[in-house]
Parts: structure tokens; sequence; C-alpha cells
């Protein structure tokens, strides 16, 4: 039994001061205020100078085992490489107080049952499989390689064309561990040959992988940069738009219609704005059209009152957007106009929503799993506290503190 004291923030919206989080096992027992708090005689105290006990951070927009913004390499690098990029960057994670991800891409459905069984050391993973992506869209990412070459060395995504073969890419990633589907329905910036404005995928084929989904109690997420693809993407019934770097009023009534979360990705933006000088050509001059009213179309969702949640994006890669760095978007939505408890609640509450455990994780409350962070200060009045790892000074996952720099 660990008994914590110091502020709460419970992701709820709500703080205590002068708080206590108790845990047992690998749940949470007791949360209260200090002075109503009895001590057990076999509870172990941990205690951090002007500490903030959080619930585990949720990473809503990963994509582990890249390692390089330049995606010509996702098709060059071993299994293996991948394989170890990944362990890599789940560590990178954990250490900033990530203590489950959403990976909207790649091989996480596999990794999952490593974390589980304590082979690897990582965050709760719930993973979407491959993307689906049209042939020549922003998943099929270098075109001038022949096009088999995305089926043998592509983890990341699958080519799918037509109703028939985009439910059959559904079944395939259920099949394999996904616990949702992700597609795309606009291009993007990373892709070598589309553009973020060019529309994807057909009403009639994201209908098919909805369906597909709901038939197993899910849904689809997409990656809808633009006006036209956003549209399609939640006119089909889709749930989660990420990036949404375009909205106008038909957006938002759609938004509201259909109950969709936004997770807008500043991070990986911010970063790819910092670093054209290194970016590959084609993708340095796609990152300004995609920016370009990305803050404005955030801002109207979040006034609207969109629910919105928390993804960085990075991609690994150690020169542009190494993991670790995720606590970046905590700052970069309060600067777009979120209050810092609304940033913890977008990275704790609705996280936990996203990845469908919202009974178990996502605030400090008796009988959820015991996942939390814990940083130095007081993050409500600066929220930069969390984007800096060294102030991160604990990390209990399911019950054991797996960082302590206390």
């Amino acid at each position: 039994m660990y008994v914590i004291k110091g502020r709460v923030i419970d992701g709820n919206g709500n703080m205590i001061e002068k708080g206590v989080v108790v845990t047992d096992g690998n749940k949470i027992k007791t949360v209260c205020e200090e002075d109503a708090f009895i001590m057990p005689q076999d509870a172990e105290v941990l205690e951090v100078k002007d500490a903030t006990i959080m619930p585990g951070f949720i990473e809503q927009h990963v994509h582990l085992g890249l390692g390089t913004a330049n995606y010509l390499m996702v098709y060059y690098k071993t299994d293996v490489q991948k394989t170890c990029q990944a362990v890599h960057d789940m560590e990178k994670l954990l250490e900033a107080g990530f203590t489950s991800v959403r990976e909207v891409g790649g091989f996480g459905n596999y990794l999952a049952e490593a974390v589980e069984e304590g082979l690897v050391k990582g965050p709760r993973i719930c993973s979407a499989g491959k993307i689906l992506s049209m042939t020549g869209g922003h998943g099929d990412f270098i075109q001038k390689l022949p096009i088999g070459t995305n089926a043998e060395r592509n983890h990341v995504s699958v080519i799918a064309d037509g109703v028939d073969e985009v439910r059959k890419a559904c079944r395939m990633q259920f099949r394999e561990g996904a616990k949702f589907i992700k597609t795309m329905t606009t291009g993007g910036v990373t892709s070598q040959a589309d553009s973020p404005k060019a529309s994807q995928y057909t009403l009639s084929e994201i209908r098919a992988m909805v369906e597909e989904a709901e038939l197993r109690g899910s849904y689809v997420s997409s990656h809808a940069q633009t006006l036209a693809g956003i549209k399609n993407a939640l006119k089909g019934g889709i749930k989660s738009i990420e990036h949404g770097m375009e909205l106008d009023d038909e957006c938002i009534e759609l938004f509201h219609k259909t109950g969709a979360w936004l997770v807008p990705t500043f991070t990986v933006v911010k970063t790819y704005m910092d670093h054209m000088d290194i970016l590959p050509p084609y993708a340095a001059e796609k990152i300004i059209i995609a920016n370009r009213n990305h803050l404005a179309s955030f801002k109207k969702a979040y006034e609207a009152g969109i629910k919105i949640g928390f993804g960085a994006d990075l991609v690994g890669d150690k020169n542009i957007c190494p993991y670790g760095i995720n606590g970046m978007e905590f700052v970069l939505l309060n600067k777009a106009g979120m209050t810092p408890m609304e940033t913890i609640v977008a990275a704790t509450k609705t996280g936990s929503e996203l990845i469908m455990r919202e009974d178990e994780l996502g605030t400090l409350e008796p009988g959820k799993l015991a996942d939390i962070t814990i940083c130095e200060g007081n993050p409500l009045d600066d929220i930069s506290i969390l984007a800096d790892v060294n102030k991160i000074k604990m990390v209990i996952l399911d019950g054991k503190i797996i960082k302590n720099i206390a």
C-alpha cells in the first residue's frame, strides 16, 4: 500500500490543495483531503516536495517504431530495428508521465502483449493496427516504389480500395488485435505525392469501415486535415478526427451531431515547422499548407465545446521530434486557448474515453487502476512543468513505481 501526499488533480477538473491518494495493489483505494485521512500502520508514504498528483497521462496519437520523419526509411528499416525503436520510444513515454498510449497506426497490437507480459517496459497500449489507406493515399507513402513494397515493408499502413477490400482490411486489423480502426480521409505531409487538400476515400468506403468497427463495439479514427475529407469522415460516422486543420461551421455542426472528438496534434506541426531545413523537401512544402488554418480552426472547435483530445503525433526522429517531448502538447494547447486544467483533463479523462477504458483509467477515483503521474510544482500555475521530463518526479503504472527521481 502506498500513501501519496500532495496537491491532487483528479482528472475530472477538480483539485485538492492538500490531498492524499492511497493505492492498494494495482487499484486506487482512497482519494481525500489530508486532514480527513488516518494513516494505516502498514502504509508506505511517498512524498515529493511541492508535489502534484495526477492520473497517468494518456498519449492519444502515437506511431511506435518509426524513428524517422523521412518515411522512405519505413521501407528500408528491418523489423528488428523498428521493434528496438518502439521499445526505446515506450520507455521515453513512461519517463514523461504517459502510462497509456493510443497508437493510430503501427504494430502496437503486438507490442501490447509484450508489455502486459512484462517482457518490455512500456505504457498500456490501445492500437488500431495498420492504417487503412487507398492506393496513392496518405498511407501509400513513397509512390515511386513498387506497390508490393508497401505490403512487404510498411508496418504502419495497409492499402485497401473499394468497399469489399476495406471491409476485409478492417476485419484483418481486428483479427490481429486492434481495438479500433484508423484511416486516412485526406492527404498529408509525410506522404510523397498527395496533397493535404485532397479528399480520400468515398462515403461508401468510410461507412463500410464504420459499420465493421461498430459491429465490434468500437469506432473509426481518421487522419483528416482539410474540409472535404473532414466532412466526409464525420458524415460517414467517424468518431475521432486527427489534426482537423481546416474547420468551418458545417464541420462544427457535424462534430456536435456525431459527438466526435478532435485531436489537434500541435506538437508535430511545431517540430516540423522548426526543422524545415532537414525535412524531406516535399514534407517541408506541405507542412506550410497544412498549418495555414490550424490555430483558427482549433479555436473554433474549442469555443464550440467540441471534445478535445491530447496527441503529439511524434515519430521518434531524434533530430526533429523525439519521444519524451510529448508534454509539449500541454503547452501548445494552453497557448491555443485551453486552460491548464482543461489540458490535463484532455490528457487523462478524455484520453480514457478515446482508448475505451474510462471505467478503469483517466481519473483518480477509488476502484480505478493505479496509474499515477506526479510532478514537482503546480502545473495549474505553470503548465510548462509537464513538458519537462525532469520535473516528472514519479510514475506509477498498475500500482508499481516505474520512475522515482523524487
